[in-house]
């Protein structure tokens, strides 16, 4: 049994602030208790998994020197204990982490929830999407409905449904199989899917993989912008046109985008792409530009702390040091002539919430190409200004734009309004995961 005791010891534990008495107390509990165990050992998976992904941004206060010899004499004895418990008793261990659920449910209608652990096996999502962070860094989001099996921490099976994976370099050599597909990672971001008759897509949003079938055993290449297809009745790899169009809600998910309302859309780049020649009268479009980028420069932003953005002067902008684990996003609406009245002004509202917190945000045409180079496309040129037009104080007219930073410095609440031929503009800043 579980109990509020047991719990308490485990969480001084992973803190590192358990007394002598407690860490005596657990040892005897995990040695007599079985089931104690297994909670332990999933609760070390997830702690270990979460502390490698955050621990560049977690500052550590010293203990005095008796407490950290002491910490560490107990942490010794219970990582000994786990793995003696975890190589009899366990297994099947976890081999990943839920961290993100957007309206995820199982096909027996229970929903999932964040922070549960999944071990090898079939697993079933009735709809919503959810995104698994395996022990190897290796990340995907899953789109309901879809039948998928874990393998292990290299291989998925997607069965149906629809898959995007973002691979790191620990991971390189990730796959993913289909009933007619071999697709192993070669260190990129990728989407899969299968459809229920069995067609396959894949597509690359960046870096390689390689596509292998029945009848393309040696596999072939695929790089940035490329798509590839196969059906259940030929084991031929076929190309086709690079069409993100059915991983933009997973995509998202998988790139630290949690949630999207209103008139949102969220587009990874092809090859040979400018920002600019991305017209959309009808959405804010949302670009991922640098992830986990460490930059070695002061960078100037208009906003970080929760309101509405207003104009300043450009000495009185804040700035983000150096040395901090970024992401970027480019966020924009670039309006064109169309319809009955071509040059009407198009007025578009949106809500984006990032998976983790926002630390700037640009706006101004001058800082927008001062971090061009940093986190954008560099050498691209504009027509003219791309800046957030914010309403002047006092000034009661119609036609600015407002963009919102909410309090859990997560979310943006934006109205963007644009005539056709301009282009508004913005970078967000995020932490990295």
């Amino acid at each position: 049994m579980i109990d509020a005791e047991l719990q308490d010891w485990i969480d001084k534990s992973l803190n590192e602030t358990a007394t002598e008495d407690d860490a005596v107390a657990l040892e005897k509990r995990l040695l007599a208790d079985s089931e104690a165990c297994d909670h332990y050992l999933n609760a070390v998976n997830l702690h270990s998994s979460l502390r490698r992904r955050f621990s560049a941004e977690v500052e550590r206060v010293s203990l005095p020197r008796r407490k950290f010899q002491l910490g560490f004499a107990i942490a010794a004895s219970l990582a000994l204990i786990a793995g003696l418990i975890s190589f009899w008793l366990i297994p099947n261990p976890p081999i990943a982490a839920i961290t993100q659920v957007v309206g995820g449910y199982g096909d027996s209608g229970k929903a999932f929830r964040m922070g549960e652990l999944v071990k090898s096996g079939p697993l079933k999502i009735s709809r919503g999407l959810v995104r698994l962070d395996f022990l190897n860094d290796a990340r995907i989001t899953i789109e309901g409905p879809a039948e998928i099996e874990v393998m292990d921490e290299m291989r998925v099976v997607l069965h149906r449904g629809v898959v995007t994976a973002t691979i790191p370099e620990s991971a390189i050599g990730f796959v993913v199989d289909t009933a007619t597909t071999h697709v192993v990672d070669l260190g990129t971001s990728f989407g899969v899917s299968v459809s229920d008759e069995g067609l396959t897509n894949v597509c690359v949003f960046d870096g390689e993989v390689e596509v292998s079938s029945s009848d393309n055993p040696n596999g072939r290449l695929l790089t940035q912008g490329q798509a590839v297809q196969t059906t259940k009745d030929s084991g031929t790899v076929d190309s086709v046109a690079y069409n993100t169009t059915q991983f933009e809600n997973a995509w998202p998910v998988n790139s630290g985008v949690l949630q999207t309302t209103g008139s949102m859309r969220f587009v990874s780049p092809g090859p040979d792409f400018h920002p600019g020649n991305f017209e959309d009268n009808e959405h804010i479009v949302v670009f991922p530009e640098r992830r986990e980028f460490v930059p070695d420069e002061v960078i100037r932003v208009d906003m970080v702390d929760p309101g509405q953005y207003a104009k300043s002067r450009f000495k009185d902008k804040p700035t983000l040091l150096p040395e901090q684990r970024l992401t970027s996003y480019l966020l924009q609406l670039n309006a064109y002539p169309d319809g009955k009245n071509p040059n009407r002004r198009r007025s578009v509202r949106g809500q984006i919430t990032f998976a983790q917190p926002i630390v700037g945000v640009i706006m101004a045409n001058r800082l927008l190409k001062e971090s061009e180079a940093i986190f954008g496309i560099p050498n691209v040129d504009y027509p003219g200004a791309r800046m957030i037009e914010a309403r002047p104080e006092g000034d009661q007219r119609q036609g600015f734009d407002s963009v919102i930073l909410a309090a859990d410095r997560r979310t943006l609440i934006i109205e963007l309004r644009e005539n056709p031929g301009n282009l508004d503009q913005f970078r967000v800043l995020v932490e990295a995961e």
